[in-house]
């Protein structure tokens, strides 16, 4: 192995070790850029590629307008609205709380892309109603958990690891996320009946069973904003042509940010929360994103220039391109470890897709897709059982459990998940 070889490997397992640490994802990762940079000669390599991610309008424009979109979702409480219409039918159906609930964090997850955010949405709602339904704490954080977290946002065009998927490989989104439906359902509907099924456990039952009262009206409008964007983007694929003189000006389909903007404009009107308040909402929510998000995807594109100037990347790239059954497994196996040890889902699937789709891409556009999808979700479902995820600390908080409890609980499902993910891979 070439001694660079052996540096970058150091270096990653170092980075790996820092982060796990506690030092931030962003500096771990543009540090061990900078460090494989210098040591192969050429440092100003990561400051390169730092300037290029900056300026890449095809990544930033869809995340941050998507978050954007968010912010004024939650500024309207439309995204409790929404969660509201889709939760009243399991007040009369109890045995299906769990289930469901995780079905309403899926689709919620759709829509607001980000999980904390979607659990802030569904949680206030869902954790009473299962508490009054006589589920233990535990086993209703880890319905939020898994429902908000384990993948709804791969069906969501502004998701980053979509549009990571996208910029690496030109394959439409559409495309994409048609590619992924199988996958993820799988995946979802995996968890979703191991957690069930553990519901049903005398453990995580008590006898306590009470009524929990929601009177306030629904809002119908206000709850379908939300899918509003996605259910346009999906309709709007030049491949179903449905509104000819539309592609006549985008042959290539409607921007993701263009749609996000027009969504906006539309909650603005059937609100009327305030011009100036959602027009600050929105912004606030791009700069939300650019912070969080896209500043992590710079810190990625650093490392992974790192990597290429190590010569690790086409050494990988040609190792998965050559076997097929290998990449199966490892795409989903190295998302998801060091999505675990991270807490980030977006950081290893945005960071596999940026370093071997591109070459593979070149080759074979559906293999390259289809090992970006299963690297996306083998990091939704690291990150959903990662004891420093964001969106199991915040559960912990509604639950007032140990995120150590809840990891036990969510650990299952999430490795059942995974299981089916490298079936998929290996089968299809």
């Amino acid at each position: 192995m070439p001694m660079l070889a052996v540096i970058a490997i150091v270096v990653s397992i170092a980075a790996v070790v820092a982060i796990r640490r506690g030092v931030d994802v962003r500096f771990a990762l543009f540090t061990a850029g900078l460090i494989l940079t210098a040591v192969a000669g050429a440092p100003w390599l990561v400051f390169d590629a730092f300037q290029r991610s900056v300026g890449k309008g095809d990544i930033i424009g869809p995340i941050c307008s998507a978050m954007g979109y968010a912010f004024v979702l939650k500024a309207t409480d439309c995204d409790r609205h929404m969660v509201r219409l889709l939760i009243r039918p399991l007040r009369t159906i109890r045995w299906a709380l769990i289930p469901g609930g995780c079905a309403i964090g899926f689709l919620t997850n759709m829509a607001i892309t980000s999980q904390t955010a979607t659990a802030a949405a569904v949680g206030p709602i869902l954790l009473p109603l299962m508490v009054a339904a006589g589920y233990s704490r535990l086993i209703a954080g880890a319905t939020l958990i898994v429902g908000c977290s384990v993948g709804g946002n791969l069906f969501n065009p502004g998701e980053p690891d979509i549009v990571a998927i996208h910029n690496a490989t030109q394959a439409s989104v559409g495309d994409i996320i048609g590619q992924a439906i199988m996958p993820n359902i799988l995946s979802f509907v995996m968890a979703t009946l191991v957690l069930t099924a553990m519901g049903l456990s005398a453990k995580h039952r008590t006898d306590k069973a009470e009524e929990v009262e929601d009177d306030e009206p629904i809002n119908v409008v206000k709850a379908l904003l939300p899918p509003l964007p996605v259910l346009i983007l999906l309709l709007m694929q030049p491949g179903l042509n449905l509104v000819p003189p539309v592609f006549a000006v985008y042959p290539k389909g409607l921007h993701i940010s263009m749609v996000m903007v027009i969504c906006t404009a539309l909650a603005m009107l059937v609100t009327r929360g305030g011009i100036n308040r959602l027009t600050t909402q929105f912004f606030e929510g791009m700069g939300y994103a650019f912070a969080k998000v896209i500043s992590l995807i710079i810190a990625a594109s650093c490392f992974i220039a790192g990597l290429e100037a190590a010569g690790v990347i086409a050494s990988a790239a040609g190792a998965l391109a050559s076997n097929a059954a290998l990449a199966a497994v490892l795409s989903p196996v190295l998302t998801w470890g060091l999505a675990v040890i991270s807490g980030s889902g977006t950081a290893p699937s945005v960071s596999f897709s940026q370093a071997m789709l591109p070459s593979l891409a070149t080759t074979n556009v559906f293999h390259a897709v289809k090992l970006g999808i299963s690297g996306a979700i083998g990091a939704s479902v690291g990150r959903t059982m990662s004891p420093v995820s964001a969106i199991l600390l915040f559960t912990t908080t509604l639950t007032d459990t140990e995120p150590s409890q809840l990891v036990r609980i969510v650990m299952w499902p999430m490795l059942a998940a995974l299981g089916i993910t490298i079936l998929h891979g290996l089968v299809f």
